[in-house]
């Protein structure tokens, strides 16, 4: 059988002319890894194929030889360009979040703007590669020739690894860990957050990261080895997500990528990164619509929700707790050793400045109100600790004053609390 020559480097296969007499044999680079057919050089880098391979036959040479040369020039100006954009990527992070803080923005809408802004960005450093590749005369591989198991091993791949940390975090840590930007998205509970918020993390993110990281780095540095092209690019991949402190955990998920990148070109690369993130996003759903827990602490009972984790506490804490979207609670109480008056007397004493409370709580007295909670009548005020915005409320009861204090998570974090304190169950006596 004879094929047309076409040079379908997407595909990473050559094909022969039609008159060529003899079968082309496929043979795989040693040096590189590239696939080639009927070629006595590879496409990539140039080197001969195997002693075992030469005496197959079916091989002869070609007009377009590799360039000396071409690919370190190539590796060494897309090492560049990635760096550019990494450094872009931080300048971008710092202007975002001065547009959340000058504006005063919760967590909720900081996140969306930052989706959005973030399909823009991805979709300018994907043209700005295109362009790139393009100069370099440089083409990723597709993996065309093998799409539908590529993208099903991709899939299978993704899916399993996002599995496998989540269970092995969960088992070192003893609580779920859920990726920050997919537990907000699904602890928002808004349909229209959770499909932007796919959009970008199952589509956009995978498409643009794999043509940069993989498609583009790992391609120009191809003549250099498997090894160092995936661990190169795979530490680039780590470094563009500006979290230093989970660096091995970006590294090791780019290697993964790389190597199913090595093996079925983008197509396997990008399924293989969409079914992992989309695998995050189904994890923090399925953690932040879980059934509640509850938790005993100084007599007092609370039921947290879903994807809650206790901390450890400090000495005049009974129980502290954080939230999926960094809503951090406390619940404390303090012996008076006298008979506490009525919250509406409580109230007007904490209005006028009379309570004493820990130095860090900076207390707004124009919002103290006296509310009504299953556990009794309480005393409410607005806070922010640390530059946090949240709110304490005290319950008196007795010679005992319960405190319980949530500071951060936005309005999510202010619905969770009001679904604690409404879970808040203090001692007879």
């Amino acid at each position: 059988m004879h094929v047309g020559m076409t040079d379908r480097r997407a595909s990473g296969v050559s094909f022969l002319d039609d008159d060529d007499e003899e079968e082309p044999t496929r043979w795989a680079c040693e040096k590189c890894g590239y696939g080639n057919v009927g070629r006595e050089r590879c496409m990539h880098c140039g080197a001969r194929p195997p002693a075992e391979v030469r005496a197959m036959g079916g091989l002869r040479a070609h007009a377009d030889p590799v360039e000396p040369g071409r690919s370190a020039a190539a590796g060494r100006k897309a090492g560049r360009t990635v760096a550019a954009l990494i450094a872009c990527n931080l300048a971008f992070q710092v202007v975002l979040a001065g547009v959340v803080i000058v504006n005063g923005m919760e967590l909720t809408p900081a996140v969306r703007l930052s989706l959005v802004a973030g399909l823009f960005f991805y979709g300018a450093s994907a043209l700005w590669v295109l362009g790139r590749s393009a100069s370099l005369r440089m083409r990723p591989e597709t993996g065309r020739a093998t799409a539908l198991v590529g993208a099903a091993e991709g899939f299978v791949v993704g899916g399993a690894l996002a599995l496998l940390l989540a269970a092995l975090l969960r088992v070192a840590l003893g609580h779920p860990v859920l990726d920050p930007t997919a537990a907000v998205l699904a602890a928002d509970g808004g349909v229209a957050s959770l499909l932007l918020g796919f959009l970008l993390i199952a589509v956009a993110a995978p498409v643009a990261e794999e043509l940069v990281f993989r498609g583009f780095l790992a391609e120009a540095l191809r003549d250099r080895g498997r090894r160092q092209a995936v661990l190169v690019s795979a530490a680039a991949f780590s470094l563009a997500h500006l979290r230093l402190a989970q660096f091995r955990y970006y590294l090791l998920v780019g290697v993964v990528l790389g190597l199913v990148y090595w093996r079925r070109g983008l197509i396997g690369s990008v399924a293989a990164h969409a079914a992992f993130n989309g695998m995050l996003l189904l994890v923090a759903v399925a953690a932040t619509h879980g059934p509640a827990v509850e938790v005993s602490a100084a007599g007092a009972t609370v039921s947290l929700p879903p994807a809650w984790v206790t901390v450890s506490t400090l000495s005049f804490d009974d129980l502290v707790a954080v939230g999926p979207t960094g809503t951090r609670l406390e619940l404390a109480h303090a012996d008076v050793g006298a008979a506490l008056p009525p919250a509406e007397i409580l109230a007007r004493s904490v209005a006028s400045g009379t309570v004493p409370l820990p130095p860090e709580f900076f207390l707004d007295l124009a919002t103290v109100i006296v509310v009504d909670l299953p556990a009794g009548r309480a005393v409410s005020v607005n806070i922010t600790v640390d530059g946090r915005d949240g709110r304490l409320v005290m319950i008196p009861k007795g010679d005992r004053l319960w405190l319980a204090g949530v500071v951060g998570g936005g309005s999510a974090g202010q619905d969770d609390f009001n679904a604690i304190l409404r879970s808040w169950r203090l001692p007879s006596s």
